[in-house]
Parts: C-alpha cells; structure tokens; sequence
C-alpha cells in the first residue's frame, strides 16, 4: 500500500497533510485489493454518520457534480454486466 507522508512532533498530535488530490493519486496507485480495502473502511466509519450519505447524494445531483455521479455510476455499475 502506498503511504502518506506524515509530520511528527512528540509534543503534539500527529498531523496529517493531504490535499484530495493527493488521496486520489494514493488511491490510484493502490492494487485492488487494498483500494477495496479502503472502500470498506470508509463504509465503516461512515456508518456513524448515516446521513452524510444522503448529502454525498443531493451533493452529486448539482450540476457540477453530475459527471462525477455519472462516471461512478459507469465505473462502478456498468450496463450489461
């Protein structure tokens, strides 16, 4: 798995410093098994915060969101499969 470069300080918490691009391109770079991995955990941890799933989803109904919405759809749930 590929990893983030972290920051620390032993007075202080850890700090974590990644833009979403970032992320992405950690994501990107990651095998399957682990981006799957990454997947569950999200699910997971989101499951404390149910409805951010609805706003995630009003979110990819803007207009400026519809390609996102449209290219996970495509991706991830492909016709004909």
């Amino acid at each position: 798995m590929s990893g983030l470069e972290v920051r620390i300080d032993s007075s202080r918490p850890i700090f974590i410093t990644a833009s979403a691009d970032d992320i992405g391109a950690i994501f990107a770079k990651m095998s399957d098994v682990d981006q799957i991995t990454v997947l569950e955990a999200m699910v997971k941890h989101m499951a404390a915060h149910p409805t951010q799933w609805d706003y995630i989803s009003i979110a990819l109904e803007q207009p400026g969101n519809r390609e996102l919405r449209d290219r996970l759809r495509q991706v991830l749930f492909p016709e004909g499969v």
